[in-house]
């Protein structure tokens, strides 16, 4: 199949090797000196789990054509796809899939559809890919060929959809599972990240530093979280993910994947380096839950604005994290 992917970070460049392992054949938009790496080099990437290198070949495009294609995928940082959503609209392409943060699925579904002056259908999506660029190479951290869970804002996608990509990543090992709701998935997502994101600046991007008490502020923040979006009638997805906050197997669990997540180098990876160079989608995740927060004002979260207490302000993060000379990757979409 022929597919368009908008967008070729860690996460997006994981995608296209997923999509070029199954045999599709896949046009990349990137720009500038990513351009030119990607032309001459292809696509390089160090899957760090599985210690290996792999370079992809692919069509390298700076901007969208008149093209056919049986799909294209957006895979930017959050406020960053606000910016390229009229050119999606106007793709020659039935499914555009916006991959990645996104408390704003609603107002973008309408966007596209407004300004497509041909029939579309809109999924949303998230890969479960973490990791850096750095000196023209991705390095990423994942399971298989990645994860991918996908699906429409409010409804499950049809089974023609369904059908479309699953053999999208035939050929792959990538997982895919389908949500019937991505708006409450991708904003319980982000009622889990955005505690991280806080301890993550609290200890100057550097979790190892975190104690046991910061840890249990903050599982207490994320329930803080969920429990506003519940109050909200956000159903939890992925379905059950509540029973992580309550006594048991599935709340040992999570305990375990966040004292690894805050004390090895792979929890690093899939963490606090992406709070390391993109404090201005980090900023905006937070400023966005900030606003819908306020839906439900009176409703208790001490502990989780004890913690987004903790961490520095905003204008002190850009300044420490944006531009500066000790970070010498780049972690990108």
């Amino acid at each position: 199949m022929k597919v368009l992917v908008y967008g070729a970070g860690v996460i997006g460049g994981q995608l296209v090797h997923a999509l070029s392992v199954s045999g599709n054949d896949v046009t990349v938009v990137a720009r500038g000196a990513w351009k030119e790496t990607l032309e001459k080099e292809g696509l390089r990437i160090h899957h760090y789990i599985q210690n290996k290198d792999t370079v992809d070949y692919l069509r390298i495009i700076d901007k969208p054509d008149d093209g056919y294609y049986d799909i294209a995928f957006a895979v930017m940082q959050y406020r960053q796809m606000e910016a390229i959503l009229d050119d999606l609209a106007k793709l020659n392409s039935p499914i555009v899939v916006l991959t990645g943060n996104n408390l704003s699925v609603s107002e973008m579904e309408d966007r596209i559809l407004n300004v497509s002056k041909t029939p579309k259908s809109v999924l949303f999506g998230f890969g479960s890919t973490a990791g850096t660029r750095e000196n023209g190479r991705l390095n990423t951290v994942h399971a298989g060929d990645g994860k991918l869970t996908v699906g429409k804002a409010h409804e499950n996608a049809s089974e023609e959809e369904k059908t479309l990509m699953k053999n999208l990543f035939k050929g792959s090992r990538l997982s895919l599972s389908f949500c019937d709701n991505m708006d409450a998935w991708l904003k319980y997502h982000a009622a889990f990240i955005l505690p991280v994101v806080y301890l993550s600046y609290k200890t100057e991007c550097d979790l190892k530093r975190s104690t046991r008490e910061d840890r249990k502020l903050l599982l207490d923040a994320v329930g803080d979280a969920y429990h506003l979006l519940m109050e909200l009638a956000y159903p939890v997805r992925p379905e059950g993910d509540e029973k992580t906050l309550e006594p048991g197997l599935s709340n040992l669990i999570v305990r375990l994947v966040i004292y690894l997540m805050c004390k090895t180098e792979i929890g690093a990876l899939c963490t606090t380096e992406h709070c390391r160079h993109a404090p201005k989608e980090m900023e905006d995740l937070d400023e966005s839950f900030q606003k819908l927060s306020k839906e439900r004002a009176d409703f208790p979260m001490p502990c989780f604005d004890k913690l987004r207490q903790m961490m520095p302000s905003w204008d002190k993060i850009r300044q420490t994290y944006t531009n500066s000379k000790n970070v010498k990757k780049i972690t990108e979409y």
